[in-house]
């Protein structure tokens, strides 16, 4: 048995052991820090890696991302600007640039990707509202494309050029190209750019995955009504 003497240097030695391993904490590389004491920040944020110190207790680490992180919207049926129904489905991707007003705004990442949802679903609406389908899929390169298959004389492209003449999606390859899927893409990026800083956001790019065509709608069958003859 120890002497009660040794016994109470044990509980404090163990007792100023918590303290000091509560009071620090690691930083990765790939981490950024707000303390806060009793809910409220102190002090600028920590973005360098490394062994960093808090008062015991009182105050807590809030880590945060560094990383580039990704946003990814659910499909949406949006009609063109020539009126035709397609279902767009995007992706962006962001990063936590201010972690001090981040943890102020939103707080977590799981609220940040609520507010993208809002904000980039209805930047991209709008722009695929604003244009034609044939902008929305192909790339401003397309008509120095088209013209170098056509001089190197593609056979397979010449037979599909030939093949699609005077229809829909003739019409579609053959229209000039004003601004492409990227110039639109870039134009959604500083749309939404301006709205997500308040929330200590940096949106780094917008991406349209994948468009395709919604099935048109089957005309309902008509019902035939019976009706008994007059006798």
């Amino acid at each position: 048995m120890f002497p009660k003497g040794s016994r109470l240097v044990v509980v404090v030695l163990i007792v100023i052991g918590v303290i000091a391993w509560s009071s620090l904490f690691v930083v990765k590389e790939t981490e950024q820090v707000v303390v806060t004491q009793l809910g409220r920040p102190v002090g600028e944020p920590i973005t360098q890696a490394g062994l960093h110190f808090k008062l015991p207790l009182i105050q807590k680490a809030n880590f945060f991302e560094k990383r580039v992180l990704k946003w990814d919207g659910n499909p949406n049926q949006i009609p063109t600007k020539d009126k035709k129904y397609i279902w767009v489905d995007s992706t962006a991707r962001w990063r936590i640039k201010d972690p001090l007003l981040f943890l102020m705004r939103v707080g977590n990442v799981p609220t940040a990707l609520s507010r993208l949802d809002g904000i980039i679903d209805a930047v991209v609406r709008d722009h695929v509202s604003n244009n034609f389908l044939e902008e929305l899929v192909r790339s401003e390169g397309w008509e120095d494309a088209k013209a170098k298959l056509l001089e190197a004389g593609v056979q397979e492209f010449q037979l599909l050029l030939e093949s699609v003449e005077g229809t829909e999606t003739g019409e579609t390859l053959f229209a000039p190209v004003i601004k492409g899927r990227e110039k639109i893409t870039r134009e959604m990026v500083a749309d939404a750019s301006r709205l997500v800083p308040e929330f200590g956001i940096e949106l780094l790019d917008i991406r349209i995955k994948r468009i395709s065509h919604v099935p048109p709608a089957k005309p309902e069958a008509c019902k035939t009504v019976d009706r008994s003859k007059r006798l």
